[in-house]
């Protein structure tokens, strides 16, 4: 990642009893005009004149950005906001799984019927992101993956080169990403669950029986299993998310009290590196449900720091992040600013946490009022702090991309843009 020199002279000033850390913050995100006033968007999208549904996912590429409810998906032009296509999902399907990112313009996801109906049968449909034309679709037998809940289920469907990949009942079947026909099948044998993530060449493979998980690394271009081991820790496991391919790291969630809760980090050969768990006496959520609407956030990491969310006894909501060492595992340090964080991500190699919350005096409202935060990974300094003009809708995510912020809103009443942005200068 390339961080941007700040230009202006050495100093750190204090903001609210926090020292803030001026000099480190990259020219993107910080300028001293903007440190008392609050940034109104540049741009709001347009309602789509019907009730749209709750955010269930989200892509930022090649100008647009795009927003996913259960039955549809729409993207809007980053400079402009205008709505530039919709895509219906077909039928009486619902959305249930998207791959994580756009490759070359290409994007996959899966819809299944809104009930059963004991089919077991999901549709794999790849898209064009610039036009939003479907490209292909596949039939795919999802058997024991059915999803059993509202919401996206994670792991389900990849890309990475030419191939799009899905994790069925049986393997993982990769098929070409232009044209949709087979070109690989890895098996997996019997199992109660299957998640898959890719990054460059490699896709990486979890599957779980009676407590037993395994890891797998596959080539994604020709699906020879360059490893295959156990899950390297001490104890059943109830639950793994693939957090991310490259770096390999997984979050494990241990079944009863004795079980493992950590986030792993793995090795080219698939060796534990670090098993990351607590810091200051206090857990780690990585894999809480609760913790961030859009669950891909719940960790994330920036150069060699990885940053996740710890239990704050007594709150129904996490504000206190930290920071590890993904070499060692180490913890570097802990960041709390008193007020729960809605969204989080890393921008030209700084961390960002939005915190989206009511003013209220007395018991009255006063005003919705937005803070993000921008802290240096190395340390867990705050260097910048913006004021953002919002209204009650809450965040769903943010993506960031130079000098701008996409907000996602995470409900679609009427009334309530889907999509807004701010302008960081």
């Amino acid at each position: 990642m390339i961080v941007v020199p700040f230009t202006l002279p050495s100093a750190s000033v204090f903001w609210g009893g926090r020292r803030m850390y001026e000099d480190r913050a990259p020219d993107s995100v910080w300028l001293p005009k903007r440190r008392l006033r609050a940034l109104k968007p540049v741009w709001e999208a347009r309602h789509g004149g019907r009730a749209d549904s709750e955010a269930l996912g989200t892509w930022h590429c090649n100008g647009l950005v795009v927003r996913a409810a259960f039955d549809r998906l729409r993207a809007f032009d980053t400079g402009t906001g205008e709505q530039r296509w919709a895509w219906e999902v077909p039928g009486r399907d619902v959305l249930s799984a998207m791959a994580d990112e756009v490759v070359d313009g290409v994007a996959l996801l899966a819809h299944w019927p809104d009930t059963s109906d004991g089919r077991k049968d999901a549709t794999v449909t790849a898209l064009d992101v610039t036009s939003g034309k479907e490209l292909w679709s596949a039939r795919q037998n999802l058997e024991k993956l059915w999803p059993g809940a509202s919401g996206l289920r994670p792991g389900t469907v990849a890309l990475s080169g030419e191939r799009a990949m899905v994790a069925t009942g049986a393997g993982v079947v990769a098929l070409d990403m232009r044209t949709g026909r087979s070109a690989w099948t890895v098996p997996h044998g019997r199992t109660d669950e299957a998640q898959i993530r890719a990054a460059g060449d490699r896709l990486v493979l979890v599957t779980r029986r009676a407590g037993t998980t395994t890891v797998r690394s596959v080539d994604a271009a020709d699906g020879t299993v360059r490893w295959k081991k156990p899950m390297p820790v001490d104890g059943p496991v109830a639950r793994v998310r693939i957090v991310a391919a490259d770096p390999l790291l997984l979050a494990v969630e241990g079944e009863g009290r004795r079980g493992p809760n950590c986030v792993l980090r793995l090795d080219a050969d698939g060796n534990a590196v670090a098993e990351i768990s607590s810091a200051d006496d206090t857990s780690i959520a990585p894999y809480a449900s609760w913790v961030l609407a859009d669950g891909r956030r719940r960790v994330t990491w920036a150069g060699d720091t990885l940053i996740a969310f710890v239990r704050l006894p007594g709150y129904d909501h996490l504000a206190r992040l930290v920071g590890f060492s993904l070499s060692t595992g180490r913890h570097l340090w802990t960041w709390d600013d008193g007020r729960g964080i809605d969204a989080l991500a890393c921008h030209r190699g700084h961390v960002v946490a939005l915190r989206h919350y009511e003013d209220e005096q007395e018991g009255q409202h006063v005003a919705w009022r937005c803070q993000a935060h921008v802290l240096d990974p190395a340390d867990g300094h705050e260097v910048a702090r913006r004021r953002l003009k919002v209204t009650r809708d809450e965040p769903y995510t943010m993506h960031l991309y130079g000098n701008r912020m996409l907000w996602v809103s995470k409900e679609g009443r009427p009334g309530t843009p889907p999509v807004k942005a701010f302008d960081w200068r």
